[in-house]
C-alpha cells in the first residue's frame, strides 16, 4: 500500500486518538445490558457492579450517555506516576515502560472521565512531567544517531511520531554522508592502485633495458 507524503511526516493528535481507540480498558456498567456482537469479538453481558473490559471507545460512548463508569488503569494513578517520573529523571536511565498509545489513551479520559480518576489534576501534571523528561532523553538518544540504526526502546506512538520527520531527514542526510565517504575511500584505493601499478611497470622496464 502507497504511503502519502503526509503521513511519511507524522500523524495528527487526532488520528493517533482514533488508532487508540481499540485499546482495552476497565468499566463499571451502571445498567444492565446483553452481549454485544463486536467486530473484533464479543463484550459483555454487563452486569452491575461487576467490572468488564470493553474497547476504548466503546467505554467513552457508555460513559458519554451515564451507562458506566471508567476504572482508571493502574499506570494512570497518580502514586504510579510519581514513580515512572522519578525513574525518567535518573541518570543514564533507560525509557520507562508504558502502554504505547498512552498519552491518546490518558488525555481520552481525562477529557470524558475526569469524574472517575482520583486527582486528576495532579495526573494532568505529572503526564506533562513524564513527556517532558522522555523528550529530553529522545533529544539526547538523536544525538547518537547513525546510518545503520536508532534504537531507543519503549518510546509510545506520539513520541515516535514526533521524532519520525526529524529522524527520517537526518537519517537520509547520514546515509547520503556515508555514501560520499564510501565513495571518496573507493577512489583513493584505485589512485593508490594504479600508483602502484605503474612503479611496477617502472621497475619492469629499467631491469629489462638496464644502461
Amino acid at each position: 500500500m502507497a504511503v502519502s507524503s503526509r503521513q511519511k511526516e507524522g500523524f495528527t493528535m487526532p488520528e493517533l486518538e482514533y488508532l487508540a481507540q481499540c485499546e482495552t480498558v476497565t468499566i463499571v456498567p451502571m445498567h444492565r445490558m446483553e452481549r454485544l456482537e463486536l467486530v473484533r469479538g464479543t463484550v459483555g453481558p454487563f452486569r452491575p457492579p461487576q467490572k468488564t473490559q470493553v474497547p476504548l471507545w466503546l467505554a467513552t460512548m457508555l460513559k458519554r450517555t451515564n451507562r458506566c463508569r471508567i476504572v482508571a488503569p493502574d499506570w494512570l494513578k497518580y502514586e504510579h506516576l510519581q514513580k515512572l517520573c522519578k525513574q525518567e529523571e535518573e541518570p543514564d536511565s533507560l525509557f520507562t515502560k508504558l502502554p504505547f498509545h498512552y498519552l491518546e489513551i490518558a488525555h481520552i479520559l481525562l477529557t470524558v472521565a475526569e469524574d472517575d480518576i482520583a486527582e486528576s489534576q495532579g495526573i494532568r501534571r505529572l503526564l506533562q512531567d513524564l513527556r517532558e523528561s522522555r523528550q529530553s532523553k529522545t533529544l539526547r538518544g538523536m544525538e547518537m544517531l547513525n546510518p545503520l540504526q536508532l534504537q531507543m526502546d519503549n518510546l509510545s506512538a506520539a513520541e515516535i511520531n514526533e521524532i519520525r520527520p526529524l529522524f527520517r531527514h537526518s537519517f537520509n542526510m547520514l546515509r547520503q554522508l556515508d555514501s560520499l565517504v564510501l565513495a571518496s575511500e573507493k577512489s583513493q584505493q584505485q589512485s593508490q592502485y594504479a600508483d602502484q601499478s605503474y612503479a611496477g611497470l617502472e621497475d619492469s622496464f629499467v631491469s629489462s633495458y638496464p644502461l
